[in-house]
């Protein structure tokens, strides 16, 4: 197994550097022999690839301590789940998923447009493999998995007990496959870019893998809040930590480009701003993953220290400088000819959007490079927290809000007084509504209050366009309402898949406003028997029990919860002291969750008569995965081919006859 991988690795090295010399040379020559021929070294290195992903995991569940990596990540106790995941676990295991997810992801790309986009496909291909060449170096020079030790050990130390948790089985593979996604974007438009094929056909290819990259980033890093709300026992879901930060700067400027582009479908504008929205969002997945692995960072989502860093500095100054020199190569061709005729129009809008998204990426990327920098200039380490992510991106949050529940409601070109008058009334109104329903409950501070009226304001935009829709449905096919707005739903997927996002991410934004505005935070000393009060919520501590696992030490507080004298049910606060990370304490926090608010109580510390807890009342928290959820099935739901549209893809298609005339 482990000489099968690396030969496995090395071939892949080699099938890449060739598949890449062919693709660009029959792109060029127009030669399809080595085009066709370069296709087939995407598919035959995602082979390579897949097989060498095996032979890792064979080693890992036989316990083949002699290799570096399994000694690592594994132990003969560890449960399996823990050993399948254990792949990505550790940095160059992560760094073969990462080339194994972006082979496969190629071949999906090729085996879409054999028949399609082929003026500019060998070049993307090209691309792709290009990135695939860059990640073997790292495993076949920097980074093996398959490194042998000098004293193979008893046993292994063990993935890391934060790791060994239900989320992490889903989370970092959910992540890894929305950047990776972001790089087929990018290799399109780059094929676009050498082709000179720059008219919409790249668009739509570019667009669907978007939404594919920012379905996987929106659920990837929601499943990292959540598990750092249920695994680190600080209350909270997102610190403003580095490492998420380089998840998210991705994210924003792929969000950035999904609304942009829409800009260019409907009206021709903005297209040199795409392939620079394109270019940045992948420059940011190669910088996320240096951050993540070069070990500049201190972090609990990172790696170690290692020499693998200066590999990815010369790629992001290479891959950048190229994708900039074409921009600016086929800059002439990418002028739209068309202005914008006005600030009142949904064009500007989308640019306002634009702008907001990319100056929050801005920001967020500043404030995680900042301390390394000032670090390299000064030998001062300096720590840039949540108190100036809040501050400054706070304000630019709100607006993006506000232009959400806007830009519907404004006219293509220019929009008139009429048009203000008819689609603007309901949605103020909500707005107002939902102020006054904050003031009626007692909230007075003027951050969560505008908030919550602006988020009024957006759900009532977004019924108002669904209803209006319906109506308008209903019009031409009579039925009833229901059936009408499903309708009306399935005939333009894009727009309403759009509306139904903007609902998850006015759930969001309400459940974060109200559970970092209003939450309850103390830490209580009691003994045995003793009650503790937060909030609405009475707690009893019953005692604290204790067990031993294969793996770890497991001690158990007992809590008894009630409201209003109703007893609630019982809750287990747990510390888990893992044997295999060297002791290492390990915080299992226990949770009540209502769509009302979460009942938070995390173990600090005990003794033989008392324990300490710190225990958190936090309003809306389920809000937000709520919205999460909604966001993703939104964004699947625009990637669902509308049913008109294939009706007359599948009648435009030629037959046999024609493509002979054609030939002829």
């Amino acid at each position: 197994m482990i000489e099968l991988g690396r030969y496995c690795l090395v071939a892949a090295l080699i099938l890449c550097a060739y598949g890449f010399v062919a693709a660009f040379w029959g792109g060029y020559r127009k030669q399809l022999a080595f085009i066709r021929s370069s296709e087939n070294a995407v598919v035959a290195n995602s082979v390579l690839c897949l097989v060498a992903a095996i032979c890792l995991w064979v080693l890992i569940f036989q316990d083949q301590f002699q290799v570096r990596y399994v000694a690592m990540v594994s132990s003969r106790n560890q449960p399996a789940v823990y050993k399948f995941t254990a792949l990505w676990g550790q940095q160059s295991g992560s760094l073969l998923f990462w080339v194994l997810i972006l082979s496969l992801f190629s071949t999906i790309f090729v085996f879409q447009n054999r028949k399609r986009n082929r003026a500019l496909v060998p070049y993307a291909n090209g691309i792709l493999l290009g990135s695939s060449f860059f990640f073997l170096i790292l495993l076949n020079f920097a980074a093996s998995p398959f490194q042998l030790v000098a004293q193979v050990p008893a046993d292994g130390v063990g993935l890391n007990p934060l790791l060994q948790n239900g989320y992490m089985v889903i989370h970092p593979p959910a992540l890894y496959l929305g950047f990776i996604s972001l790089n087929i974007p990018f290799a399109i438009a780059m094929g676009a870019l050498l082709s000179g094929e720059l008219n919409t056909t790249w668009i739509g290819a570019t667009r669907r893998w978007g939404i594919v990259g920012w379905c996987f980033l929106t659920f990837g890093i929601s499943l990292g809040g959540m598990w750092a709300y249920e695994e680190l026992g600080w209350g909270g879901y997102w610190a403003w930590d580095p490492v998420e930060n380089a998840s998210f700067m991705p994210w924003l400027v792929a969000t950035a480009f999904l609304h942009s582009i829409m800009v260019t479908e409907k009206k021709g504008m903005l297209k040199a701003w795409n392939f620079v929205l394109i270019l940045l969002a992948f420059e940011l997945t190669i910088f996320g993953t240096f951050l993540t692995r070069s070990g500049v960072i201190q972090s609990v989502h990172s790696f170690a220290l290692s020499n693998i860093g200066p590999y990815f500095v010369v790629f992001l100054a290479i891959s950048s400088f190229f994708g900039m020199f074409m921009i600016f190569y086929r800059s002439g061709e990418l002028q739209s000819g068309k202005k914008m005729e006005s600030f009142l129009s949904r064009e500007f809008t989308f640019l306002l959007n634009n702008w907001l998204f990319v100056s929050i990426c801005f920001a967020v990327f500043w404030g995680s490079v900042f301390p390394i920098l000032s670090e390299w200039v000064t030998d001062e380490k300096i720590t840039v927290g949540a108190p100036f992510f809040n501050k400054v991106t706070g304000p630019l949050w709100l607006a993006l809000l506000i232009l959400t529940g806007i830009c519907p409601l404004i006219a293509w070109r220019k929009a008139s007084a009429k048009n203000f008058r008819r689609n603007f009334v309901y949605p103020l109104v909500g707005g107002v509504v939902a102020g006054l329903v904050c003031l009626g409950l007692g909230i007075r501070a003027a951050l969560p209050l505008i908030l919550f009226s602006s988020a009024g304001f957006v759900v009532m935009t977004i019924f108002f366009e669904f209803y209006k829709g319906a109506r308008a449905r209903q019009a031409i096919r009579p039925s009833s309402f229901v059936p009408a707005l499903v309708d009306l739903a399935a005939m333009n997927k894009r727009r309403y898949g759009g509306f139904t996002i903007h609902a998850g991410v006015v759930l969001v934004f309400v459940g974060i406003s109200a559970s970092s505005s209003f939450d309850l935070d103390q830490f209580f000393t009691v003994g045995q028997g003793e009650s503790f009060s937060l909030g609405r919520y009475t707690m009893v501590y019953q005692g604290m029990s204790e067990r031993r696992d294969p793996e770890k030490d497991v001690f158990s507080a007992r809590i008894d919860v009630s409201v209003q004298g109703n007893l609630l049910g019982g809750l287990r606060p747990e510390k888990h002291i893992h044997h295999t990370a060297q002791d290492q304490p390990q915080t299992e926090v226990a949770i009540r969750s209502t769509l009302r608010d979460d009942l938070y109580i995390a173990l600090s510390t005990w003794d033989g008569e008392t324990a300490t807890f710190h225990v958190f009342v936090k309003p809306l928290v389920m809000l937000i995965w709520i919205g999460i959820v909604v966001m993703v099935l939104g964004g699947l739901f625009t990637l669902i081919p509308n049913q008109r549209k294939a009706v007359a893809r599948v009648q435009k298609r030629p037959t046999v006859v024609e493509i002979r005339d054609e030939a002829a």
